[in-house]
């Protein structure tokens, strides 16, 4: 019993010392004036749509006391959300190390898609739907969607395309819907990704398909019943232009239900 007892005894000691030692480490690190700041960009290999140049940029710009204030008076959480509201900044984690660092790290939305719509204007989605604008410095390869595109939006005034209400509009101002749709089916299987390296909208709204290897069209229709329609032309690939060659057609269509029209050359 007396050994328990001295036992709890210690463990309390520790635990005082311990809550004692870091009250006067946050004491004393509250008290540390910020005299630098280290920025990194934790996913700079895979995508440069921004660096530290920009980021300090973004800090600078947005007048928030930072170089030279107490560690106590910067308010770690409003930088960060100064930074997440950029709309490249998939993430950011903002902290003070103890030689009065402030360290930022960020993280990018990754493209998959490139949109032209019809007014001249390009933009990025990100898997979430996310709009990411064009970069000077950087141009990822990613799928390119063209055409009759007209968003029922402004590209550099909402941030996702879920911000909109989209049921309820005309069919052709819900085409940008139908592309994210389209885009992101051929995004998430690995053949059709490595196939399909263009989608142009027509006119009335319908899709085609412009593959990388072979010189033929396709004609997909509208973005419906898209797992029927890219069963029908995987096998179309498998059976039929394995043996008889990628340039024998023009054109393919998969509009129609349980076939597929070719036209020769």
């Amino acid at each position: 019993m007396m050994k328990i007892t001295r036992n709890s005894i210690v463990w309390v000691l520790i635990l005082v010392y311990l809550i004692v030692v870091s009250g006067f480490m946050s004491e004393k690190q509250a008290g540390q004036l910020i005299n630098a700041m280290d920025i990194t960009v934790l996913d700079e290999k895979m995508a440069h749509f921004i660096d530290e140049n920009d980021v300090r940029e973004i800090l600078y710009g947005s007048k928030l006391p930072i170089l030279g204030e107490k560690c106590s008076t910067i308010g770690l959480k409003s930088i960060e959300e100064k930074l997440r509201q950029q709309q490249i900044i998939r993430s950011a984690e903002v902290y003070v190390t103890e030689r009065g660092v402030l360290n930022v790290d960020i993280r990018q939305r990754q493209p998959f898609v490139r949109i032209f719509n019809n007014r001249g204007q390009s933009y990025y989605f990100d898997r979430e739907g996310n709009i990411i604008p064009v970069s000077r410095s950087f141009s990822p390869f990613v799928l390119v969607v063209n055409g009759h595109i007209n968003e029922p939006f402004k590209p550099d005034r909402i941030k996702n395309i879920g911000d909109i209400k989209h049921d309820s509009l005309p069919s052709g101002q819900r085409c940008i819907y139908d592309v994210f749709k389209l885009a992101s089916y051929i995004e998430q299987d690995d053949f059709w990704r490595a196939q399909i390296q263009q989608i142009y909208v027509t006119a009335s709204g319908e899709f085609e398909l412009i593959p990388r290897v072979g010189s033929h069209i396709i004609e997909f229709g509208r973005a419906d019943e898209l797992e029927e329609k890219f069963t029908k032309l995987h096998l179309l690939y498998l059976q039929g232009f394995n043996q008889l060659g990628w340039n024998l057609y023009s054109r393919i269509n998969l509009k129609y239900h349980n076939q597929v029209v070719c036209i020769k050359n």
